[in-house]
């Protein structure tokens, strides 16, 4: 069997609830059950409200494992959803 290295960009992930995040996280657990690596590149977790969770924070780099998913988080502009110009902001 030939084991991928995958790598994953998304602007939201659990403990977000929207279905982006879940989508995204689904996938990945499936990719790990399969046997590949999976790596997401993501931010704190802030959508909708703009406020990162607790238990989080908008550092400029942390690593966590979540069920055999390596999750990196990087700091970004968090703001809520309102507005186009703040939210483009949010997704760089």
């Amino acid at each position: 069997m030939c084991v991928l290295r995958l790598l994953f960009l998304s602007d939201n992930f659990p403990p977000e609830g929207n279905a982006p995040a879940s989508r995204t996280y689904e996938h990945a657990v499936q990719w790990v059950k399969a046997g590949h690596s999976v790596t997401v590149i993501t931010t704190a977790s802030n959508f909708p409200e703009g406020k990162v969770f607790e238990g989080y924070k908008n550092r400029w780099y942390t690593v966590e494992d979540m069920n055999g998913i390596r999750v990196v988080r990087v700091k970004t502009y968090i703001t809520a959803n309102s507005g186009f110009t703040k939210r483009t902001l949010d997704y760089q």
